[in-house]
């Protein structure tokens, strides 16, 4: 059963914001510590590998290359199971939730088809579709991609359209969802419609993640470099760490911490954003780190290049969330992304310590002053 959402209205955001949005680039601060605890969750044997997702649980899904082609991958507990459907030529696990729920993408000659994994059961989110992907499954068990006919959300295999959207990429348990259309990032407000999610000064946008609280993480382009956002409403606030020459954010969870990476002076880094506060992390030894998810316990997955120039994934944790394994109930739903050694010692200025108070207010503030689509 397909049932049609019709497109109620958009909006972008006004110009007349972009001097509080200016407001937000001022310098914050940089912490850079070793506290955190990494590990390196590369499937013996496999070519290369990386994490998309990381639950409140503190299990990660992810994908990686064989000898005998793409495989998605569990992460529980330090041991690793390999997710490929019955008869599938290849797959990919793209999203873990805190109930185990794993939605993905598998490949047979040649065509996409999306998955939820439950338990040991795979069950097909799309039935009839000649074709689809899967991008996400929220705390409900609901599947949300794009395929043969358009952008979807689907619950108990009866998938819902999206005709604003050309993909749905997250969605949070208010019923409100992110994803592509036009060429730039929407966010969709049950209820209200579609609205455009542009970074003033920039030419297109790209969604990640949405959190319980309705922010997002929006990547952009801005005079030709990669830009990462977190937009607040109506506010986008940036996230760029001084010094750094581009930047991606990749998720913000429910505490409103921030992760994403980009080129610092150091090589590729990620970062974790709380407050007015930069959190470097780095994986020791590796060339480069690319976080993925951080869930609300401050576990982050992601992937990066080791000294010997292969992509592995990994899980890095802040020490009262050890590493090596699953924390227990909490936190949570679904993943989100993370820093480079989390740390004490800040490189303090008077406009970070401003940032950190005043930012978590104004996050409030925008929480309660939602604006409604036009």
């Amino acid at each position: 059963m397909r049932k049609i959402i019709e497109n109620i209205g958009k909006s972008g955001i006004r110009s007349s914001l972009f001097p509080l949005f200016f407001l937000f680039c001022l310098l914050p601060s940089q912490a850079l510590g070793e506290s955190y605890q990494y590990t390196d969750i590369h499937p013996a044997g496999w070519i290369d590998s990386r994490v998309m997702c990381i639950s409140g649980l503190g299990e990660a899904v992810g994908f990686g290359t064989t000898d005998s082609g793409e495989r998605g991958f569990l992460w529980s507990a330090g041991r690793i199971t390999e997710i490929l459907p019955p008869g599938a030529d290849s797959a990919r696990a793209v999203w873990i939730n805190d109930s185990g729920e794993i939605a993905g993408t598998w490949v047979k000659d040649g065509v996409r088809h999306a998955f939820l994994l439950v338990g040991t059961t795979f069950l097909d989110p799309t039935p009839g579709w000649g074709s689809s992907e899967a991008s996400y499954v929220g705390e409900d068990g609901a599947v949300g991609g794009t395929g043969e006919f358009g952008a979807f959300v689907s619950r108990d295999g009866a998938a819902e359209i999206f005709p604003g959207f050309s993909v749905v990429t997250a969605g949070n348990s208010s019923g409100e969802l992110v994803g592509s259309g036009d060429n730039t990032a929407r966010l969709y407000l049950p209820n209200q419609g579609y609205r455009d999610l542009t970074p003033p000064g920039t030419t297109f946008a790209v969604p990640r993640w949405i959190n319980e609280n309705g922010r997002v993480a929006v990547n952009s382009r801005q005079s030709g470099t990669d830009r990462g956002f977190v937009f607040s409403d109506p506010f986008f606030v940036s996230m760029t760490p001084p010094g750094w020459t581009s930047s991606y954010a990749t998720a913000v969870n429910n505490l409103e911490t921030v992760a994403g990476y980009g080129d610092s002076p150091e090589g590729m880094r990620s970062f974790l954003r709380s407050g007015g506060t930069y959190e470097i992390l780095s994986f020791p030894g590796w060339e480069t780190t690319e976080a993925a998810a951080v869930n609300d316990l401050g576990q982050v997955a992601g992937a990066g290049t080791t000294a010997l120039g292969a992509t592995h994934a990994f899980v890095a944790s802040p020490p009262e969330a050890p590493a090596a394994q699953a924390s227990g109930p909490s936190s949570s739903g679904g993943c989100t992304v993370a820093p480079r050694g989390a740390g004490s010692k800040a490189q303090g200025s008077v406009t970070g310590t401003l940032m950190t108070l005043v930012f978590p207010l104004l996050l409030l503030w925008g929480r309660n002053r939602r604006a409604t689509p036009r």
